[in-house]
């Protein structure tokens, strides 16, 4: 029978390996035109400028938050944290990576948006990150930097992939599945819940999704084991799973690899969140007690899962399937980049044994 013996959850988000002197920079260039930031005190879409009034009344602290120093410290934890994460991925050799994250309007659409679905082709294409048309320079080097930079097939362990599909429909999951890469991806999402506009993406050629693409350029450092990729709809509604059902989702996960009559050793991570696009330390540090503690009823309660905050999603089911493990958090790391207080809580963690060894 298969083993899960190992769970992982790492952020992927570009501040985390964009130089500090630039983080202003994405701040102008990205979070100034972002129709979807939300407010940490109210839970409601707000304009930028909107932001940074709210921020000088209930957080006038947070400007020292942005000195040149502190920032360079706040990076320089985050390059700790994601080298944690590889380390002990690499202790652990697993034979079989299980990647837990979402799509952002790259393969899924309004057209088809599962719930859960599963990638079961024998490989997952990683195509190089490219800048859109006039929008280069250093924010966009540094999303090849983190999510890819050379094109390379990502073997995947199929017979895995249609073990997990089959078991999860055995046992009450509607899981959807995908099984190749078409020519070109495109279409819309929205209106709906937060999104207030509808929002196109023009056809084009993609490869796998950055949450993935980011664990084998830079967890895996280019150099991938077989993987099976599982996508949680964490961002969009109205159809987006419920802390409750993700726990339960990721228990069918480590049931169903344990089911598995293949001697591998299984290893599984979360790819994606704390909150983001605007730091939210209360939910962040909410979500850490509820994974370290097994509180369900903590994480079913969590607020402002909403933007890609909701890749808080991916952490609960991966919370799920290691629920047999002990959570060690590696590193929070709260990084402001503006005075509207955008930027993320980028959080580094592993679920594991007593006996496994502590990365170097």
């Amino acid at each position: 029978m298969a083993e899960l013996g190992l769970g992982l959850g790492t952020s992927h988000a570009p501040q985390l390996f964009l130089e500090p002197q630039y983080w202003r920079t994405l701040a102008e260039t990205v979070d100034t035109r972002n129709p979807d930031l939300l407010s940490p005190r109210t839970g409601r879409v707000t304009p930028f400028d909107a932001l940074r009034a709210e921020v000088a009344v209930a957080d006038p602290a947070l400007l020292a938050r942005l000195a040149p120093d502190h920032q360079r410290a706040l990076y320089d934890r985050c390059q700790a944290g994601q080298a944690a994460v590889a380390a002990a991925l690499r202790a652990y050799a697993p034979e079989v990576l299980v990647i837990v994250s979402d799509d952002q309007e790259e393969l899924l659409f309004d057209d088809n948006m599962p719930m859960f679905a599963i990638y079961w082709g024998s490989t997952f294409t990683l195509l190089p990150r490219q800048a859109p048309p006039g929008r280069g320079g250093p924010v966009y080097e540094a999303m090849r930097r983190g999510w890819g930079d050379t094109e390379l097939d990502v073997p995947v362990d199929t017979a895995l992939g249609e073990h997990l599909i089959t078991y999860l429909a055995e046992h009450d999951f509607d899981i959807a599945h995908l099984r190749y890469l078409r020519e070109l991806y495109g279409g819309s999402v929205g209106p709906a819940g937060y999104l207030a506009h509808r929002r196109e993406t023009p056809p084009t050629r993609r490869g796998m999704p950055h949450g993935f693409a980011y664990v084998v350029k830079t967890i895996l450092n280019s150099e991938p084991l077989p993987i099976v990729p599982v996508f949680v709809n964490a961002c969009y509604p109205p159809n987006r799973p419920t802390p409750r059902r993700c726990w339960a989702f990721g228990r069918a996960l480590r049931q169903a690899i344990e089911a598995w009559p293949v001697p591998k050793r299984v290893a599984i991570i979360a790819s994606g969140g704390l909150s983001h696009y605007v730091l939210d330390e209360e939910l962040d540090q909410l979500t850490i007690r509820g994974l370290q503690t097994r509180d369900l009823d903590l994480l079913a309660a969590l607020p402002r899962l909403d933007s890609p905050t909701g890749e808080i999603r991916n952490w609960i089911v991966v919370g799920g399937a290691c629920e047999h493990l002990t959570f060690e958090l590696f590193d929070y790391v709260p990084a402001p980049r503006s005075e509207a207080g955008t930027g993320g809580g980028w959080c580094f963690a592993r679920w594991a044994s007593y006996g496994i060894t502590s990365p170097s």
